[in-house]
């Protein structure tokens, strides 16, 4: 019996034919190494080593040794359990141990607690945070209009006018066109900040008057600028160009080389938002404005027609929305004509025929317009004249875009 206690290695390998020898016997060894086993469980869980018998078992109790992370000792003793193992079946309760393992694997839970650093992706959360300050960005695009101090000018283009180092006085101007010197008149907001992007209005008067009837608000006007400016609050730069004699006829494409070299100017001394230059105007305005629509349509983002008709023909079929009134009594330019013009935009937009009713009350919407091409057709009782709703019409129709 001593010599069988003298050597683990024995037990291991020797053990099994000796057993059939000395049943009694090493059982009794067995227990007695056995027990430093139960001291090993930490050991009592070595009692069930016979379930070690499946040693291999006892190997997924090496996991065990995993699971010793999660009480080291135990683990240790699992090996011990090994040793047990070769002993009785109390070392399968060493097995046992190995259900140790399973807490183990609540080790892995702690991993779970990783998962806790999930929690740091909260943080980034904080960063959403941001993002909702990107809103007020607005919409970044936006931000970046933003960034030019502009609240409410989401999507804004600024121009390079934005960065001038100084600003032109309003009041009256000329411009070279062409060897040409032609006049206009610039209304710039009472408050006018040169950070902020503005839209941009061209307001050309009828061919019996001229750029200070437009800005004094003559009749048959309801105020200056067509009675936009009231409308508008101070928030758009205001142009009123002056036609040469004969009014604007165009001729050889004079009337938009003038118009497209005080955009250039404009843009370049004045922080005006490039996304939004308007053009509105009434009888030979009407008709002016209307061949801007049809010859600029990549600079101007929508028009607005009183009382017009299409001179000179309209190369250009790009989209372009469409804001037009007429007098169904006006003798001057028969509301048939208003109403081919109004068409040419329909199809350009490709508008249906459905319409449904606008505002002021006798206008109409047309449906099924390209999206941010909308036409609007306001037909009113009178005659050759701007209607009486002009200024705040057109500026709702305006400010939409």
């Amino acid at each position: 019996m001593r010599s069988i206690r003298a050597s683990a290695c024995e037990l291991r390998f020797g053990c099994l034919p000796l057993l059939a020898a000395m049943a009694v016997g090493c059982g009794s060894s067995g227990g007695s190494s056995g027990t430093p086993g139960a001291a090993g469980t930490t050991g009592g869980a070595g009692t069930s080593g016979h379930a070690g018998s499946t040693g291999t078992a006892g190997t997924s109790g090496g996991a065990g040794t995993t699971g010793t992370a999660g009480a080291g000792t135990g683990g240790t003793s699992g090996a011990a359990a090994t040793t047990g193992a070769a002993g009785t079946s109390a070392a399968g309760t060493s097995g046992g141990a190995g259900t140790t393992g399973t807490a183990g694997a609540g080790g892995r839970g702690g991993t779970t607690g990783a998962a806790g650093t999930s929690g740091s992706a909260g943080a980034s959360g904080r960063g959403g945070t941001t993002g909702a300050a990107g809103t007020t960005g607005s919409a970044g695009t936006t931000g970046k209009a933003g960034a030019t101090g502009t609240a409410g000018a989401a999507g804004a283009m600024p121009s390079s006018g934005c960065s001038a180092a100084t600003t032109p006085a309003g009041g009256t101007a000329t411009i070279d066109v062409s060897g040409t010197s032609r006049e206009y008149i610039l209304t710039l907001p009472a408050t006018y900040d040169p950070k902020h992007p503005y839209p941009l209005l061209f307001a050309f008067h009828g061919g019996m008057y001229d750029d200070q009837w437009v800005v004094s608000g003559g009749a048959p006007q309801t105020g200056p600028y067509y009675g936009i400016q009231a409308a508008a609050h101070d928030t758009m730069i205001l142009i009123a160009p002056n036609a040469l004699t004969g009014s604007w006829t165009n001729q050889n494409g004079r009337d938009i080389a003038f118009v497209n070299a005080m955009v250039s100017r404009f843009e370049s001394q004045l922080c005006v938002d490039q996304s939004r230059i308007f053009a509105a105007g009434f009888s030979f305005g009407a008709i002016m404005t209307i061949a801007v629509g049809c010859n600029a349509s990549s600079t101007f983002r929508a028009i607005a027609a009183m009382s017009g008709e299409i001179m000179n023909g309209c190369p250009d079929t790009r989209p372009m929305p469409y804001w037009a009134s007429h007098g169904m009594s006006d003798t001057t330019i028969d509301i048939s004509n208003g109403e081919a013009a109004r068409d040419t935009y329909i199809q350009r937009n490709h508008c249906t025929t459905q319409t449904t009713p606008g505002s002021p009350t006798g206008c109409v919407n047309y449906q099924g317009c390209d999206p941010g091409y909308p036409v609007i057709w306001c037909p009113f009782a009178g005659m050759h004249e701007p209607p009486s709703f002009a200024g705040t019409a057109i500026f709702a129709y305006l400010s939409q875009f």
